[in-house]
């Protein structure tokens, strides 16, 4: 995986359909999907996502919609569709709900 695409993918994690608030959806459903999926990327930083706690790196991470951060990271291989593998998938309501937690993080920094 190149820089690039890593960047895009982090970019994009941030956001949803339409703007996303902290406020929005349920944060502790979301917290069990980023803890169950995210983490092991966005804990560590590893292959360049954005690590949660460090909210410089997610400044600028606003205005994409959650559900290309879905489908770039599934043709990315970091995820895997529900609707094809249901036991390790990730739906886009999940994707939506560990968006929405992941702001509520780094809005409160």
């Amino acid at each position: 995986m190149n820089k690039p695409s890593m960047t895009l993918a982090a970019i994009c994690l941030l956001a949803t359909a339409g703007q996303v608030s902290a406020d929005a959806g349920n944060t502790d459903e979301g917290r069990q999907v980023y803890e169950a999926t995210c983490s092991r990327c966005h804990d560590s930083g590893k292959m360049g996502a954005p690590v949660l706690e460090d909210v410089s790196e997610w400044a600028d991470h606003t205005g994409i919609l959650w559900s290309d951060v879905h489908a770039q990271h599934l043709d990315d291989g970091f995820l895997h569709d529900a609707a094809e593998n249901p036991k390790k998938g990730i739906t886009a309501a999940q994707m939506e709900a560990a968006t929405n937690y992941i702001i509520s993080v780094v809005s409160k920094k």
